[in-house]
């Protein structure tokens, strides 16, 4: 049995290991559609004297074969099968985790119209906390000197980025969130230049000082375009969802959506969706929704045709 060898994957290639010594085969021993044909059907490889490639049912040879490696599921697809009143559960709990100070920073990414500033907002304030007092809420572009300046400013609230997605492209504005953002018990930041920053009263700002404040980020930008350095510093959430997926959301929210629209005109408004969905390119979101519900509340004739005008992509 010294010239039996069966077929394993090492780092995910494909080898011809001696079932008895435990010793690969020389690359030219045996060809690699006899080593693909004998892992499919779990069967050993006999080499004679001669070079001969033979190959066997295990069983029939009396031999065990190495267990084939389970292989790994993506979490895409574990992702893609979640409710989606969990995924939003979870964020609500990671923004009170920020909100009591447990977490420096949280990272909430997802296409547009997911509800993903109304969930912030409206968890800090359910916890107490007031705007411009307890936290701000800064929405668009942002440069690294506005980044530095803003988190002086706010040393000591919660600072909610929403749609700033240009300091994850600043490497200078990446820094210095690298530094707001460390797990240490004292975090500082500084940004030296030879042209001395200000406040939105002229007054000069501190080239570094202890940063104590935290930091929610809102974005519509995939998660893995993000700054490893943010990711790893940060408690991380994606509302990326399938199609199926915000469906489900939208009917979960319809209760407590749109009250002045019946109750009939948003039932009627999702399912204009879904046959608009069957048929062409459509923005799935929870503010086409709010688009389809209040055409529908309004009676026109056709419906569907005025509601296919604001959320079919041309």
């Amino acid at each position: 049995m010294k010239n039996v060898f069966e077929a394993v994957r090492v780092k995910g290639k494909l080898m011809a290991k001696n079932t008895t010594t435990g010793e690969f085969a020389p690359k030219d021993l045996i060809r690699h559609i006899q080593l693909l044909n004998a892992e499919k059907n779990r069967e050993v490889l006999f080499v004679s004297a001669t070079g001969r490639v033979t190959r066997l049912p295990a069983a029939e040879a009396g031999v065990a074969l190495t267990p084939a490696p389970v292989a790994k599921l993506s979490f895409l697809t574990a992702k893609e099968a979640q409710d989606p009143s969990e995924m939003f559960m979870n964020i609500e709990r990671l923004t009170k985790m920020v909100g009591r100070g447990l977490q420096p920073s949280l990272v909430i990414t997802g296409g547009a119209g997911m509800g993903k500033t109304h969930i912030v907002k409206s968890t800090l304030e359910g916890m107490g906390l007031t705007e411009s007092t307890d936290f701000v809420h800064f929405k668009g572009r942002a440069t690294a000197a506005g980044l530095f300046v803003t988190l002086y400013e706010n040393n000591d609230k919660i600072i909610v980025l929403d749609d700033c997605d240009s300091v994850f492209k600043d490497d200078d504005a990446v820094n210095i969130l690298k530094g707001a953002l460390d797990s240490y018990d004292t975090r500082k930041i500084s940004y030296i230049s030879t042209k001395s920053l200000k406040d939105e009263y002229g007054c000069e700002v501190p080239r570094h000082f202890e940063f104590s404040g935290r930091i929610i980020f809102i974005s519509n930008i995939s998660q893995s375009k993000l700054d490893e350095a943010i990711r790893s510093r940060s408690f991380v959430a994606d509302v990326d969802l399938t199609t199926e997926q915000m469906f489900e959301r939208i009917e979960q929210l319809i209760p407590k959506m749109e009250s002045r629209v019946p109750q009939a005109a948003k039932e009627q408004a999702l399912q204009l969706m879904k046959e608009l969905d069957a048929e062409f390119e459509i923005e799935i979101n929870l503010r086409s929704f709010i688009k389809a519900a209040r055409i529908c509340a309004m009676g026109f004739e056709n419906p569907k045709m005025m509601v296919a005008e604001q959320i079919c992509k041309l």
